[in-house]
């Protein structure tokens, strides 16, 4: 058990410093979901060029995102005046489906956009093996943060405010 666990975090280790400040983020399309289902448009992380960006990734079954939710909607509140951008990318894990993220931002009433990632394409371009993940991505597009699991407001804070110079 210990074994595995020390290879769980070795291996988050890995996963972690494969992502420098300097590595671009890569880019994808995803068509967005709304409470009311798959609205027919598609966000790009390429469209967001030019504004620093918090990006989620999350399971609406998963307990820790569950956790965050509030606390991102607060914190939502407090930056996307300032130009910061939200996105929750949503996989397709446990037999997540359009409904279940449409029940999700419904329930937790949120008002960045969420997309599926229905092939877990973007999970696996991000190397995400666990939910929350969070990205923190510069103006220019290069990671400059990385967080898993339930991270305090005041460290994404920080990170956030920190891309934006």
């Amino acid at each position: 058990m210990a074994v595995a666990i020390v290879a769980a975090v070795l291996g988050f280790t890995v996963f972690l410093l494969q992502y420098q400040p300097t590595s671009v983020a890569p880019d994808f399309a995803l068509p967005t979901v709304d409470a009311s289902g798959l609205t027919g448009k598609q966000v790009s992380l390429s469209s967001m060029r030019g504004k620093v960006v918090l990006l989620e990734f999350m399971e609406p079954w998963c307990v820790h995102c569950k956790a965050m939710a509030p606390q991102l909607k607060t914190l939502y509140s407090a930056l996307s005046p300032q130009g910061v951008a939200f996105l929750s990318i949503v996989g397709s894990g446990g037999g997540t489906t359009v409904n279940d993220v449409s029940a999700f931002v419904e329930t937790y009433g949120t008002d960045w956009p969420y997309v599926y990632d229905s092939s877990d394409s973007v999970f696996a371009a991000y190397r995400v093996t666990g939910t929350p993940t969070f990205f923190v991505i510069e103006k220019d597009g290069t990671i400059s943060s990385t967080f898993a699991g339930e991270t305090s407001i005041e460290a994404l804070t920080s990170a956030i405010s920190k891309a934006m110079g």
